[in-house]
């Protein structure tokens, strides 16, 4: 009930959808930084590759001299040449 009366709050003005389900938002610019948002944990790291836990699954990120700049509680900064990018069941 509460959820469905935060949805339709949300749409009455016009929230973005990544505020109202609390999904992982996904920041990409170009192929060396990439930001995201609203993740529950980080489950694995290399300057490969790097998984995070999300409500929606694991997100599994690929690439090249991964650099972890930032690193907050919901938040997480990484630089380095993305090349690809996938959720996983989990």
């Amino acid at each position: 009930m509460l959820k469905r009366l935060q949805k339709h709050a949300g749409e009455i003005l016009e929230f973005p959808t990544d505020v109202l389900n609390n999904g992982p938002k996904i920041t990409i610019i170009g192929r060396s930084e990439i930001i995201i948002e609203y993740f529950d944990e980080v489950v694995g790291f290399s300057d490969q590759e790097i998984t995070l836990q999300t409500s929606e699954g694991k997100l599994c990120l690929n690439g090249d001299k991964f650099i972890l700049t930032t690193v907050q509680d919901h938040e997480i900064n990484i630089r380095g040449r993305l090349t690809g990018l996938g959720f996983g069941e989990g």
